[in-house]
């Protein structure tokens, strides 16, 4: 099982990637970098709940 967790801001990405710990791996997206964390894959979805919804309906 994978959990997404999106935030606002590649800043909010990059802290909460670290927080989780471990390897990180990225992957690229049309328009958005993922960044994979054991079983997390935190995106930076833009600020508000369209930005977010548009983020993750890749």
């Amino acid at each position: 099982m994978r959990v997404l967790v999106v935030t606002a801001v590649p800043v909010e990405r990059d802290a909460v990637t670290r927080a989780f710990g471990g390897p990180e791996e990225r992957v690229a997206l049309p328009g958005a970098e993922l960044h994979r964390c054991g079983a997390f894959d935190v995106l930076a979805g833009g600020a508000g709940p369209a930005a977010a919804a548009a983020a993750t309906a890749f």
